[in-house]
């Protein structure tokens, strides 16, 4: 009997040039982003009774149950806001990631018929879903706004500095989107246990406390950590009492950039094997 020959077919483009090229065609897919983004927007709520009106209940919902859990840890505002603004104004940042990694990270597998079929950039997929959460960036920041001019404070000229933190938050979300998205196709424990992760990094992230009130031995620790310092820098912007400094939004830029690029260097390079291993 003899053997059977078998093929194996691979890219023989270099992982480093798979990278900037796929920077490229990932611009002149920019539509198909757009749309895929559009579309899980609108399927969204598509079946709920309620439909866009669940995007403000839930973040207020989420609101009245970290403010009794933060009242009763002793949790206070480092501003003249009330205490529930001052958790509102965090939300918005965490949310959106919150929401961006648990929607992602299981996207390239629910996605599986499509990618089989059609060839476009793969990371189109779970990029989608950050650029959906944005809506919920986008509505919370709003709400937070409304509540504050209803309770009689006055929106502060630091807003601003929102757009270059809400960027640098989109880099960050992306990059560990994409390092979910493909650690989930071998591990799918990732979806099970996702939520237990977030749930950890809420509490351990200054969104019940400012940044001012952690201990001084864990200090260094928090500014080391890029979401604890974007969250801080976000809800600073917003009710008009920035702790961050410029120094420090340098620092989460860069190493948010180093991270994206590990992070698309690493599905690039097992994009070729996704099919197969989906």
């Amino acid at each position: 009997m003899s053997e059977r020959t078998v093929t194996v077919i691979r890219s023989t483009v270099p992982a480093l040039s798979r990278v900037s090229g796929g920077l490229r065609e990932l611009v002149a897919y920019r539509e198909l982003l757009g749309y895929m983004t559009l579309n899980r927007l609108r399927v969204r709520y598509q079946n709920s009774w309620l439909g866009w009106t669940w995007a403000i209940l839930q973040p207020l919902a989420f609101l009245g149950f970290l403010t009794v859990v933060g009242s009763a840890i002793g949790g206070r505002s480092n501003s003249d806001v009330p205490y529930p603004l001052f958790i509102l104004a965090s939300l918005s940042p965490w949310t959106f990631f919150a929401t961006s990694l648990s929607t992602a990270a299981a996207g390239v597998l629910s996605s599986r018929a499509l990618i089989a079929k059609v060839y476009f950039p793969r990371e189109i997929v779970p990029l989608s879903y950050v650029f959906a959460a944005l809506a919920d960036l986008v509505i919370a920041t709003a709400l937070t706004m409304a509540a504050l001019v209803y309770s009689g404070h006055s929106i502060p000229a630091t807003v601003i500095q929102l757009l270059p933190i809400s960027l640098i938050l989109v880099i960050y979300a992306a990059a560990l989107s994409l390092m979910l998205s493909i650690a989930q196709i071998g591990f799918r424990d990732i979806a099970i246990g996702l939520p237990l992760l977030l749930q950890g990094m809420l509490f351990t992230t200054p969104v019940l406390y400012p940044l001012t009130a952690v201990p001084a031995q864990w200090q260094t620790i928090y500014e080391f950590n890029p979401l604890a310092l974007l969250v801080e820098a976000f809800r600073g912007a917003l009710i008009g009492k920035q702790n961050i400094s410029a120094e420090q939004l340098v620092y989460t830029a860069v190493v948010g950039l180093i991270l994206f690029g590990i992070a698309y260097f690493t599905f690039k390079t097992a994009e070729p094997n996704m099919v197969d291993e989906i």
